[in-house]
């Protein structure tokens, strides 16, 4: 395994909810160098430093503010989301029955349930604490599986792999513990904060309240391997160049035939961690430029992306809005930054699967190790355009990468992005791609790493345009 995807593979093991892969986002670029502003606080900024703001501890915005004012060369932006499917504890519904304690959960997004049965499930998220008159946050991971989600025995029911429907309420609760038969009501409903309070050293009455989800522990593992070509058959239109990252490190190999390790990823949560992954190291390896330059981080995106933090909130437009009042901007720069400004939303594409060959277009259906794909849709499920198609096409040959095209069945709606909202909202022009990617919305996902790495360059590419020179429609 190279260092890049270790590096992938131990950012999404340590994240294991948005709250933590906001932390880990900003240790990354504070390790580079970057700088942290407040909402709060007065923004005094300069052009060529790197600054990031949070918001609600689930998203995050870096920028780098352009040599030239937004109204003359606007802004590039990249962004991904924080959020996966899962299931999130329902506080104060434990459970018990015949001395089994189980903890109550709901589903957060659109997950697949059936993965989540019987594969052990640890506990993460963030804690609220009063401390006197204060109250402060606490990041918990178990580290280690908590509980497990039984199924039904097959010798209940012989009809059990023609299909059951999972109901949530009565299916998933968490199976966490035997209670001694003599517990009272109150050691149950405290079991759990009284856990919480003896790994983190608390007072159990302190905490008041804490926002947890359910997650699969098993490390990110990688498998395949062989060397085909990665121009190899099915490969859709795009040209083929070297198999490189050019991100933050320089250590990949430049052989454009796949080597003999695996590069096959299977973890959980790679919808959207690998995204949020590859804007943030195109971002930071990209040279400072006359555009200012914007890696977001939006939360919510599974579940319509209202949220403070979210896509269809007003955080990225305030930034942005923040950035040009930071560079002595007049009010009309703000707005003559959108016609001059580009986007592009990153998240993962419906990889084919053979299996279910019946359920895609064979001929817009991208492979995995077949470079990234630009996603399209008549309805603007996705915010490609025909011009940023075009757009598309000409980063990946600039880049020598390949790419591929991704539309569903004319018969059935894809899900959406932060693509089609950050258009809508800021009024610029956006393109949607991403990893192909086996099982979305499983407990556990798989992509191939040399679509990453693709994508890396292509984003660095982007990064690097020059908006005043950019001829567009």
């Amino acid at each position: 395994m190279n260092d890049s995807m270790k590096n992938l593979c131990e950012f999404i093991d340590a994240s294991p909810t948005p709250y933590h892969a906001v932390e880990n986002l900003a240790a990354f670029f504070t390790a580079r160098g970057a700088q942290e502003l407040k909402e709060g606080d007065v923004w005094r900024l300069e052009p060529g430093v790197v600054y990031f703001v949070r918001r609600d501890g689930t998203a995050l915005i870096a920028f780098r503010p352009g040599f030239h004012s937004m109204g003359l060369s606007g802004y590039l932006l990249a962004g991904a989301h924080t959020d996966s499917p899962c299931l999130k504890l329902r506080q104060g519904a434990d459970l018990r029955d015949r001395s089994m304690l189980r903890l109550a959960v709901e589903p957060y997004g659109s997950a697949i349930l059936a993965g989540w049965l019987d594969r052990p499930l640890g506990l993460a998220g963030q804690i609220v604490v009063r401390d006197r008159e204060e109250y402060k946050t606490y990041l918990y991971t178990s580290n280690s599986a908590l509980g497990v989600i039984p199924g039904l025995a097959i010798h209940l029911d012989r009809e059990l792999n023609k299909g059951m429907e999972l109901k949530a309420h009565t299916h998933l609760p968490v199976f966490v513990d035997i209670l001694a038969a003599e517990a009272s009501a109150k050691e149950s409903e405290r079991w759990l904060a009284s856990k919480l309070a003896d790994e983190l050293g608390l007072r159990e009455e302190n905490i008041l309240s804490m926002d947890l989800s359910f997650y699969d522990p098993q490390k990110a593992v990688v498998f395949g391997g062989g060397t085909n070509d990665l121009a190899g058959a099915g490969a859709a239109a795009g040209t083929v160049g070297p198999d490189s990252e050019t991100a933050a490190d320089n250590s990949l190999s430049k052989n454009p035939r796949r080597p003999k390790e695996g590069e096959l990823i299977n973890s959980p949560r790679l919808d959207n961690l690998a995204g949020c992954r590859a804007v943030g190291f195109a971002f930071c390896a990209a040279a400072p430029g006359l555009a200012t330059q914007v890696a977001c981080f939006m939360d919510a995106e599974e579940i319509g992306s209202r949220s403070p933090g979210g896509a269809d909130s007003s955080f990225l437009r305030d930034v942005l809005a923040r950035i040009n009042l930071g560079l002595k901007g007049q009010a009309e720069d703000f707005y003559r930054a959108g016609a001059r400004s580009l986007c592009v939303s990153v998240d993962a594409a419906q990889a084919w699967n053979p299996a279910y060959a019946d359920k895609y277009d064979g001929r817009f259906s991208p492979r995995l190790h077949g470079g990234p794909a630009l996603k399209l849709n008549a309805s603007r499920r996705y915010a490609t355009d025909c011009v940023t198609e075009a757009l598309f096409g000409h980063l990946c040959e600039a880049a020598q990468v390949p790419w591929q095209k991704y539309m569903a069945r004319a018969d059935s709606q894809p899900g959406t992005t932060i693509g089609p909202i950050t258009a809508a909202r800021l009024g610029l022009r956006c393109m949607d791609i991403g990893h192909p990617m086996l099982s979305m919305h499983a407990a556990r996902e798989t992509i191939d790493f040399s679509d990453h790495r693709a994508l890396c360059s292509l984003l660095k590419g982007f990064y690097q345009l020059d908006t005043e020179s950019l001829k567009l429609p």
